[in-house]
């Protein structure tokens, strides 16, 4: 069962650094504001907050990723919706709050942070992976029961 979870875990870990890589692509990929001075301020604390936005989207699903190992206890493991917590929890609450943020600056300001946006729609794409993850753990695990 450790070997099971460990390599979940792995593959949890792959797809956050694919995932981290091509957000910070995206991140880069924005064109600065314009040539003047206060533009290339305005850039440098974009940059600043891209950077922010990034450790988040890093501590988060660090954090997402060492909470899979909590499906060895038996208890965690036998129950279906606290081993979905394990693998969806924090990315699910994650989404939830960059989903309100977004929608509140939209219905406030009319705007909303490119960035913040990006990294909504890259946790949402996080939050479908580990649903999948956790169906084919569960698939895994029957197999191993099963036998």
């Amino acid at each position: 069962m450790k070997k099971i979870i460990f390599r979940f875990s792995l593959f949890n870990l792959l797809l956050c650094v694919i995932l981290f890589i091509l957000y910070r692509i995206v991140i880069s990929g924005l064109e600065p504001a314009g040539t003047t001075l206060f533009d290339s301020f305005l850039s440098i604390m974009d940059l600043f907050l891209s950077l922010g936005f990034s450790m988040l989207y890093v501590v988060a699903i660090c954090v997402s990723t060492l909470l899979f190992f909590l499906n060895q206890i038996e208890k965690i493991r036998s129950s279906y919706f606290l081993s979905l917590l394990t693998f969806s929890g924090i990315p699910f609450l994650c989404v939830v709050f960059l989903a309100v943020t977004v929608l509140a600056d939209i219905y406030q300001y009319n705007v909303t942070l490119i960035p913040l946006k990006i990294l909504l729609y890259f946790s949402i794409i996080y939050l479908l992976c580990t649903v999948v993850e956790f169906l084919m753990f569960r698939k895994k695990l029957r197999k191993v029961i099963d036998s």
